[in-house]
């Protein structure tokens, strides 16, 4: 069954409100405000959300499911919101690891199996970071003439 835009702002400002969204970030709904924030059309039984500024379309993605739509806006917005709060703390603890950790807390509040979701794609992410960092050292090592024994111990 396909959702109406109605239904589907409904839907997305609930969740909003669990996790006390700030309005800017909720998209707009069957037109663009044309400032870089998303809005949602329905065609042809596809979900889109579409980002346009100044009447230049920045970037278009189309969804079969409304739920697909549902999560991708919310990603979206907790992303916005994540980003907020950790560039306002100012403690010592790794920027990466309090911005996921904050957007799964943001999450969890929605729904487990959408936070079960984002859990997931920042386990990958993380995993991902540590092969890059781990690739990293082993070529600052290499640069600096180490010899063989300390490259094995990383």
């Amino acid at each position: 069954m396909i959702l109406k835009l109605p239904q589907i702002e409904g839907k997305i400002r609930e969740f909003a409100a669990i996790i006390y969204a700030p309005e800017e970030f909720i998209p707009t709904f069957g037109s663009s405000n044309q400032t870089g924030l998303p809005h949602i059309e329905i065609n042809n039984g596809h979900y889109t959300l579409i980002v346009c500024e100044k009447d230049v379309e920045l970037s278009r993605e189309t969804f079969d499911t409304a739920d697909a739509l549902v999560f991708k806006v919310l990603e979206e917005i907790s992303f916005s919101m994540a980003c907020d709060r950790v560039f306002k703390d100012t403690s010592d603890q790794n920027f990466s690891e309090r911005f996921l950790t904050t957007q799964k807390n943001i999450f969890s509040k929605i729904h487990l199996y959408y936070s079960d979701k984002v859990a997931h794609e920042h386990k990958t992410v993380s995993t991902e970071n540590n092969r890059a960092l781990s690739e990293s050292r082993k070529n600052i090592l290499l640069k600096s003439n180490r010899n063989e024994k300390s490259l094995k111990k990383l």
